[in-house]
């Protein structure tokens, strides 16, 4: 049966079927993560039309910005002992005691060398930072490392351009 539609045409080689199907799934990924930016950013606009501040909890991978998400806000957000147990920001509103409602925003966690796997899952945080009035860095003082993960976390944050108090 040749030339039906997603088969061998004539004169097509495995491998070159191979390829196009390869390229055709690639473009199907490239265009989903396009909606999703395009949806995320329809997000922020919305959340900058209704003056809510945003809070973004920054820090190194596995240092508990999770868990504190969970406790301020609730949410049913994974919160594991696994490095990247996120890998896509999430936003929820929360009451603070004086009243005020902000939006916290739960973040990829930073690495040095981030592996090239990660990138797209960072690209959002990147975009989520971005936007933020505050960013709180959350830091494991446990961790025998503590200092060096909030040097990558600062050094990260200052080559991003993202450091600067907002104007």
């Amino acid at each position: 049966m040749e030339g039906a539609i997603g088969t061998r045409g004539p004169g097509e080689t495995q491998i070159e079927t191979d390829r196009r199907l390869i390229r055709n799934r690639i473009a199907k990924i490239r265009r989903d993560l396009e909606e999703v930016r395009t949806q995320r950013e329809l997000y922020r606009r919305r959340r900058a039309r209704n003056n809510v501040p945003v809070v973004a909890l920054v820090g190194y991978t596995n240092a508990g910005k999770s868990t504190l998400m969970r406790a301020l806000s609730g949410a049913d957000v994974l919160a594991e002992d696994r490095l990247f147990a996120t890998l896509d920001p999430v936003t929820r509103r929360i009451s603070l005691p004086s009243g005020e409602v902000v939006l916290l925003t739960d973040t990829v966690g930073f690495i040095q060398k981030l592996p090239t796997g990660l990138v797209a899952a960072f690209r959002a945080t990147l975009e989520e930072l971005e936007d933020a009035d505050l960013l709180l860095h959350v830091v494991d003082i446990a961790h025998p490392n503590a200092y060096q993960h909030v040097q990558t976390v600062e050094a990260t944050l200052r080559d991003l351009g993202v450091h600067e108090s907002p104007s």
